[in-house]
Protein backbone atom coordinates (compact mmCIF):
# COMPACT_ATOMS: atom_id res chain seq x y z
CA UNK A 1 0.00 0.00 0.00
CA UNK A 2 1.05 3.19 -0.91
CA UNK A 3 1.67 5.75 1.90
CA UNK A 4 0.95 9.43 1.43
CA UNK A 5 3.36 11.97 1.41
CA UNK A 6 0.81 14.85 3.08
CA UNK A 7 -2.31 13.66 4.81
CA UNK A 8 -4.92 14.89 7.50
CA UNK A 9 -3.39 17.99 9.15
CA UNK A 10 -0.44 17.92 6.76
CA UNK A 11 -2.41 17.85 3.59
CA UNK A 12 -4.80 20.75 4.89
CA UNK A 13 -2.15 22.96 5.54
CA UNK A 14 -0.29 22.65 2.30
CA UNK A 15 -3.83 23.31 0.72
CA UNK A 16 -4.83 26.57 2.92
CA UNK A 17 -0.98 27.72 2.05
CA UNK A 18 -1.85 27.22 -1.43
CA UNK A 19 -4.53 30.31 -1.29
CA UNK A 20 -1.15 32.66 -1.42
CA UNK A 21 -0.50 31.44 -4.23
CA UNK A 22 -3.89 32.19 -6.70
CA UNK A 23 -2.43 32.59 -9.85
CA UNK A 24 -0.44 29.24 -9.54
CA UNK A 25 -1.86 26.04 -10.49
CA UNK A 26 -1.87 23.76 -7.60
CA UNK A 27 -2.26 19.89 -7.55
CA UNK A 28 -2.56 17.12 -5.27
CA UNK A 29 -3.05 13.56 -5.81
CA UNK A 30 -5.06 11.90 -3.41
CA UNK A 31 -5.06 8.02 -4.42
CA UNK A 32 -7.11 6.16 -6.24
CA UNK A 33 -8.07 8.37 -9.11
CA UNK A 34 -8.45 11.24 -6.84
CA UNK A 35 -6.96 14.81 -7.90
CA UNK A 36 -7.78 18.22 -5.76
CA UNK A 37 -6.84 20.99 -8.48
CA UNK A 38 -6.51 24.69 -7.15
CA UNK A 39 -6.81 27.08 -9.86
CA UNK A 40 -7.37 30.63 -10.06
CA UNK A 41 -9.26 30.75 -6.58
CA UNK A 42 -11.19 27.59 -7.74
CA UNK A 43 -10.83 24.50 -5.98
CA UNK A 44 -12.12 21.63 -8.00
CA UNK A 45 -12.24 17.49 -6.78
CA UNK A 46 -11.95 14.94 -9.62
CA UNK A 47 -13.21 11.52 -8.58
CA UNK A 48 -12.29 11.58 -5.01
CA UNK A 49 -12.55 8.19 -2.91
CA UNK A 50 -12.00 9.27 0.26
CA UNK A 51 -13.94 6.48 1.98
CA UNK A 52 -13.13 3.01 2.69
CA UNK A 53 -16.63 1.64 1.78
CA UNK A 54 -15.67 -1.17 -1.23
CA UNK A 55 -13.48 -2.30 1.50
CA UNK A 56 -16.01 -2.71 4.28
CA UNK A 57 -18.22 -4.00 1.22
CA UNK A 58 -15.91 -6.41 -0.14
CA UNK A 59 -14.67 -7.47 3.32
CA UNK A 60 -16.30 -11.10 3.55
CA UNK A 61 -16.30 -12.14 -0.14
CA UNK A 62 -13.65 -13.63 -2.41
CA UNK A 63 -13.22 -10.27 -4.24
CA UNK A 64 -12.01 -8.37 -1.33
CA UNK A 65 -11.46 -4.38 -2.11
CA UNK A 66 -7.83 -3.66 -1.30
CA UNK A 67 -7.38 0.09 -0.94
CA UNK A 68 -4.09 1.64 -2.79
CA UNK A 69 -3.06 4.25 -1.06
CA UNK A 70 -4.03 4.72 2.56
CA UNK A 71 -6.75 7.32 3.13
CA UNK A 72 -5.29 11.34 2.72
CA UNK A 73 -8.05 12.94 4.68
CA UNK A 74 -12.17 12.59 6.02
CA UNK A 75 -14.26 14.13 3.33
CA UNK A 76 -15.97 16.24 5.68
CA UNK A 77 -12.21 17.77 6.61
CA UNK A 78 -12.32 19.21 3.11
CA UNK A 79 -13.95 22.40 3.09
CA UNK A 80 -13.59 25.50 0.26
CA UNK A 81 -14.13 22.97 -2.69
CA UNK A 82 -16.36 24.54 -5.00
CA UNK A 83 -16.80 21.24 -7.83
CA UNK A 84 -16.44 17.70 -7.59
CA UNK A 85 -16.67 15.36 -10.47
CA UNK A 86 -17.24 11.69 -11.02
CA UNK A 87 -16.63 10.44 -13.93
CA UNK A 88 -18.36 7.22 -13.92
CA UNK A 89 -20.81 4.93 -11.94
CA UNK A 90 -17.74 2.77 -10.67
CA UNK A 91 -18.12 2.97 -6.59
CA UNK A 92 -14.13 4.59 -6.54
CA UNK A 93 -15.78 6.96 -8.87
CA UNK A 94 -18.94 7.90 -7.19
CA UNK A 95 -18.44 6.98 -3.87
CA UNK A 96 -21.99 8.28 -1.55
CA UNK A 97 -19.84 7.73 1.67
CA UNK A 98 -17.43 10.24 0.05
CA UNK A 99 -19.40 12.81 -2.08
CA UNK A 100 -22.38 12.90 0.98
CA UNK A 101 -19.84 14.79 3.60
CA UNK A 102 -17.96 16.71 0.93
CA UNK A 103 -21.55 18.02 -0.28
CA UNK A 104 -22.40 18.88 3.42
CA UNK A 105 -19.06 20.98 4.39
CA UNK A 106 -19.63 22.70 1.06
CA UNK A 107 -23.28 23.13 1.00
CA UNK A 108 -22.85 25.62 -2.52
CA UNK A 109 -20.65 22.33 -4.39
CA UNK A 110 -20.86 21.78 -7.80
CA UNK A 111 -21.26 18.48 -8.17
CA UNK A 112 -20.87 17.45 -11.97
CA UNK A 113 -21.32 13.94 -13.36
CA UNK A 114 -22.34 12.50 -17.14
CA UNK A 115 -25.46 13.34 -18.30
CA UNK A 116 -26.14 10.13 -18.78
CA UNK A 117 -25.38 8.96 -14.94
CA UNK A 118 -27.46 11.92 -13.52
CA UNK A 119 -30.17 9.42 -12.21
CA UNK A 120 -27.95 6.46 -11.32
CA UNK A 121 -25.66 9.23 -9.22
CA UNK A 122 -28.85 10.81 -7.85
CA UNK A 123 -29.62 7.65 -6.57
CA UNK A 124 -26.57 6.76 -4.76
CA UNK A 125 -26.26 9.80 -3.51
CA UNK A 126 -29.98 10.48 -2.00
CA UNK A 127 -30.03 13.70 -4.00
CA UNK A 128 -32.48 15.26 -6.28
CA UNK A 129 -31.13 14.86 -9.85
CA UNK A 130 -31.77 18.96 -9.61
CA UNK A 131 -28.80 18.81 -7.52
CA UNK A 132 -26.33 17.24 -9.87
CA UNK A 133 -24.73 19.20 -12.80
CA UNK A 134 -24.88 16.57 -15.89
CA UNK A 135 -21.87 17.00 -18.17
CA UNK A 136 -22.47 16.75 -22.02
CA UNK A 137 -20.07 17.23 -24.79
CA UNK A 138 -21.09 19.92 -26.28
CA UNK A 139 -22.15 22.43 -23.32
CA UNK A 140 -19.50 24.25 -20.84
CA UNK A 141 -20.01 23.52 -17.23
Amino acid sequence: MIVPVQKDDVLLADVAAARAEPEALHLWWLGQSGFLVQWQGRRLLFDPYLSDSLTTKYAATDKPHVRMTERVIAPERLDGIDVVTSSHNHTDHLDAATLQPLMAANPGLTVVVPAANVAFAADRLDVGPARLTPLTADAPV
